[in-house]
């Protein structure tokens, strides 16, 4: 039972955040944005991690969809998903809307590809935001854009 409920988590992770994973740059808003990345796996996680931490952001969870995967005795590709908030932010965008609370943390995908490249996906906070049709949110969701674009361009740059 308990490998049945794993293999379900795999299953809607793997729907929702691994659909559109090998396209390139993709920029249709209900599609995740897909962004190249000039570094390995590893170096993109930490440069990533680097970005956030320094914008005093929090990361809220580190999520290792190869570990989940093997656990339920696939093997699969290097894949980590990165959740992150700021209470500054986070508090606004619930002053705004209650209900938005379900799109936070904001999420970002660190995927590796069968032929090494390493992929950077992310839906941009104006789609996460957009059908709650709010005035206030409106304003926060562009200025959250810039900031998860900012983070995703300083990851994905090359290090070397």
């Amino acid at each position: 039972m308990k490998v049945l409920r794993i293999f379900l988590v795999v299953l809607l992770i793997g729907h929702f955040l691994l659909a559109e994973v090998w396209s390139t740059d993709v920029r249709v808003p209900s599609q995740p944005v897909v962004v190249n990345s000039h570094n390995s796996f590893s170096e993109t996680i930490n440069t990533l991690k680097v970005a956030i931490k320094k914008r005093n952001l929090r990361i809220i969870f580190e999520l290792n969809h190869g570990e989940v995967m093997a656990m339920t005795g696939f093997e699969g590709k290097n894949g980590v998903t990165i959740g992150f908030v700021g209470p500054e932010m986070e508090g606004d965008v619930l002053k705004a809307e209650p209900k938005a609370a379900l799109e936070m943390p904001l999420r970002i995908g660190i995927l590796e590809t069968d032929h090494g490249a390493v992929d950077v996906i992310y839906y941009q906070p104006s789609y996460l935001f957009d059908h709650y049709q709010n005035r206030e949110l409106n304003k926060l969701k562009r200025e959250m854009d810039i900031l998860v674009g900012s983070i995703i361009k300083e990851a994905a740059r090359s290090t070397r």
